[in-house]
């Protein structure tokens, strides 16, 4: 019987980090905004079960960004950002009002935004993440708080307060005039945790299928931004999952092994596209970014409860049987046998995919390089003619 189960809560809060990678300007962005939103969202007397959705939206409002949005082409093409994230939030378990903030978390009070939407017509929740994440923006890598940024701070939401509704920037004001709210954002001690301070009524778990729909997402975001490896995760998912079931491993587990295979690369958002794309083969600097990855997808993986076992099958696929592998550098019995099979999957997956610098590679040429990898112990041997038939 399958029981996975993993708390909604969890699973949004772990794979916001990786759209903070994504981002790269500022690492705990979007945990920063949820918290700022939460807080606004509490001082003007919200329902909790409103604040609970504005968190989760603040959670998730860049889930549309990718490098183009770390540039000036992101205020060029804000609306497209927008409507996208709406797109993907609407293929998820979510509530409807999760993906009307996320579609308009740009829109101004004074009709300036995107989709020129004025006043009351503008969600609240949409409101109160605008001005979080533009605030988050504007002061979050601040590396001192002291009176003269907290004069600055004032200075600028007197010049925003015509964007925003007088109800949500006196909110605001009341709050940074309470020593504590400012102190705990500025504190780089807890600054990665913000997010950890706000409790949310919501006990909701999700199973095995909303988990793949999260899953699914994710492995799109990843694979859409390189169109050498559309579908990568995906099929490397499938492959996970046979081995497995021809291994003999239960349907938890071959579940679990399905979730790993689309999640496997999701510290591929740290990576440049400049270097994904790349039309030919890395040089060692290129080689040493693209190897943080795996190091990313178990920072993002471990952070939601329940995945602990698909931690290590999606972030160990890089490492090796003899030690040669990274970022661990782990062999041997530190390996477990899906940790190998995920290796052998990746492995296989890459070889029969097309790359700018070279065509998909014949099944003759595939089986000689993963016979080769196993002879000189990288790939375990006896576990590939085990699972050899399921590539086939």
């Amino acid at each position: 019987m399958i029981i996975m189960n993993v708390s909604k809560h969890s699973l949004i809060f772990g794979l916001s980090y990786a759209l903070d990678i994504a981002g790269k300007n500022n690492l705990s962005h979007s945990k920063s905004t949820a918290y700022l939103s939460v807080m606004i969202s509490r001082e003007t007397g919200l329902a909790e079960d409103t604040v609970t959705d504005i968190y989760y939206a603040a959670l998730l409002h860049d889930i549309a960004i990718s490098d183009e949005f770390a540039t000036n082409e992101y205020k060029a093409d804000m609306k497209r950002h927008c409507v996208i994230g709406e797109e993907i939030i609407k293929k998820l378990p979510l509530s409807k009002e999760i993906s009307n903030y996320v579609l308009y978390h740009h829109e101004h009070y004074n009709a300036s935004g995107p989709f020129k939407l004025s006043g009351e017509n503008i969600p609240k929740g949409a409101l109160i993440i605008c001005l979080a994440s533009a605030f988050d923006d504007k002061f979050g890598k601040s590396d001192i708080y002291d009176r003269n940024l907290f004069l600055d701070i004032c200075s600028w939401l007197d010049k925003v307060k015509g964007l925003f509704s007088t109800e949500i920037i006196n909110a605001f004001y009341s709050l940074i005039k309470r020593e504590f709210f400012l102190l705990d954002y500025f504190n780089h001690e807890t600054k990665y945790a913000l997010s950890d301070k706000i409790v949310v009524s919501d006990d909701v778990y999700y199973q095995i299928d909303d988990i793949e729909k999260f899953a699914l997402c994710f492995a799109d975001i990843i694979d859409q931004r390189s169109p050498f490896t559309f579908h990568h995760s995906i099929e490397i998912a499938k492959l996970a999952k046979k081995a497995a079931a021809h291994l003999g491993y239960d349907d938890e587990t071959q579940n679990k092994m399905y979730i790993a295979g689309l999640l496997h690369d999701i510290g591929k958002l740290h990576v440049s596209i400049d270097i994904l794309h790349k039309n030919g083969p890395l040089t060692p600097d290129e080689r040493f970014e693209i190897n943080k990855h795996t190091y990313f997808t178990r920072k993002i993986l471990e952070q939601i409860e329940g995945f602990e076992e698909i931690v290590g099958f999606a972030s160990n696929h890089h490492e090796r049987l003899d030690g040669t592998g990274y970022p661990y550098q782990m062999a041997g019995d530190r390996l477990c046998e899906l940790d190998r099979v995920m290796a052998i999957c990746d492995v296989y997956q890459a070889l029969t995919e097309e790359r700018p610098y070279r065509e998909k590679l014949k099944p003759e040429q595939v089986w000689s390089i993963i016979d080769n990898m196993a002879e000189n112990k990288h790939l375990d041997k006896l576990l590939i003619e085990k699972i050899r038939n399921v590539f086939d």
